[in-house]
């Protein structure tokens, strides 16, 4: 028998030998004129917190899945694996950002695009949406004659970039026009306004491309809009313009499964069908199963698990998720606290323009229910760097109730176990702290009443 060890090993040996070893990419840099603690590295199926020094200096070695186009804290970089990149971000004045390491030819190129963005279309989107539709095509087509005039005469390292970024020039005229008819009917307040029949039509006809969508943080936006809208436009056309989640959802779901790039199959579940996850949701159970057959990334599926667990923890009757937050009059308040009352819960931020807009809604509700058995608590999820700004905010605006600053915003446990990821969120509990509702209706919604008025309150 001894005669077969030698072999084995050695070809054990061999194996270890060839093996590739990891491409580890270090990006490093700092920042001016941030005020955040991180900065966040976003691509497709990549999302990663870089802590900032005390200096607002960064170093970090990542494992990168793929070449492509990322987003650091809102600028276009492009990394490769095995490839260091260093870059100095000056969030107000850009053009003093700088590059060094590797990649420094497509990484000047895409912030002078930048730069050459603002130049174009103005940094004020209420303004560019705003204008008339000759002008607003003729911006854009403008941007899109600069951005080639920039590409043809940069000269790059990576082979294929070229090619790659002339196809992201067109992806990012097509997301603008892509946009104009909403924005522009939202942003001059003309609900029914319709670009006429010569505007120009999309050039995009593939979206499904894995490699563009690696490459380009644009063509990744536009596929995602779009997925939204034909979603939106083909249940208007089914059923009109009430809404039905099941019917919604089904439609969406038809669509998703019907992408075959991966990690574009998986973009769309994170953006667009994980939201249906959640309390208020009559498709939980569908949604969740569709994805679990249909999403490739394992990770995203544990998280979708998590999600879908906590969701299952959220039915009414079961006991609610607990608090003990710093109280705008002094001291801290806990849910234990309230306890004989019922308890209608909002969740908000003092930089979150729904939560605003319903804030005399729920004054109005407040009065109607004033001396009843109903305490009105209202958390604040600002970060801890803007906790001034909310208690200005709350004593400017005179606002009601119980008003409470959550210990660490939407990392707070509470937040996180109610599996909120949007804001206004409301939540009505019993009198024995138990759950009502995780999804209560909104203030302005006239079936919140009748929610409270089920319950005899």
């Amino acid at each position: 028998m001894k005669r077969f060890i030698i072999p084995v090993l050695g070809c054990a040996l061999l194996a270890s030998c060839t093996e590739k070893t990891p491409e580890y990419t270090i990006l490093s840099g700092k920042v001016s004129n941030y005020d955040y603690e991180e900065i966040i590295l976003i691509g497709d199926g990549f999302e990663k917190e870089i802590p900032l020094n005390a200096d607002k200096s960064f170093n970090d070695t990542l494992m990168l899945a793929h070449n492509g186009g990322y987003t650091l804290a809102r600028t276009d970089i492009y990394l490769q694996k095995g490839k260091n990149l260093n870059i100095e971000l000056d969030f107000e004045n850009p053009e003093q950002s700088k590059i060094s390491g590797d990649l420094i030819a497509e990484n000047n190129y895409l912030l002078s695009k930048f730069k050459l963005s603002e130049d174009v279309l103005g940094e004020d989107v209420y303004e560019l949406y705003k204008l008339e539709e000759q002008d607003f095509v003729a911006k854009v087509n403008e941007l899109s004659t600069k951005q080639k005039e920039l590409l043809d005469k940069t000269t790059f390292s990576v082979e294929g970039f070229k090619v790659l970024e002339k196809k992201n020039i067109a992806y990012e005229a097509d997301f603008l026009l892509s946009r104009y008819q909403e924005y522009h009917a939202f942003f001059t307040k003309q609900i029914d306004f319709k670009v006429s029949e010569s505007f120009p039509k999309l050039n995009t006809t593939d979206f499904d491309n894995a490699e563009d969508f690696r490459f380009s943080r644009i063509y990744r936006d536009l596929v995602k809009e779009l997925f939204e809208k034909n979603n939106n436009d083909a249940y208007q056309q089914q059923f009109g313009n009430k809404h039905d989640e099941e019917k919604y959802v089904d439609i969406a779901l038809d669509n998703f499964k019907k992408i075959k790039s991966d990690n574009v199959r998986n973009a769309i579940a994170k953006r667009h069908l994980e939201f249906h996850i959640s309390p208020g949701s009559t498709v939980t159970e569908k949604v969740y199963s569709e994805l679990m057959a249909n999403v490739s990334d394992s990770k995203m599926k544990e998280k979708f698990t998590e999600k879908y667990n906590k969701v299952k923890a959220l039915q009414k009757g079961n006991p609610s998720p607990t608090f003990n937050f710093e109280n705008h009059k002094g001291g801290k308040t806990a849910l234990a606290d309230l306890k004989g009352k019922f308890v209608y819960i909002d969740v908000w931020a003092t930089w979150c323009g729904p939560c605003i807009e319903e804030i005399p809604h729920l004054k109005e509700i407040e009065k109607k229910y004033h001396g009843k058995n109903i305490e009105f608590v209202s958390i604040s999820v600002d970060n801890k760097k803007n906790h001034e700004k909310w208690r200005n905010f709350v004593t400017e605006k005179e606002l009601v109730g119980i008003q409470l600053f959550a210990d660490n915003a939407w990392e707070t446990d509470f937040v996180k176990d109610y599996a909120i990821t949007g804001i206004p969120q409301f939540i009505l509990l019993d009198t024995e702290g138990n759950i009502i509702s995780a999804d209560a209706p909104r203030p302005s919604d006239p079936e919140l009443i009748e929610l409270l008025t089920e319950n005899g309150i």
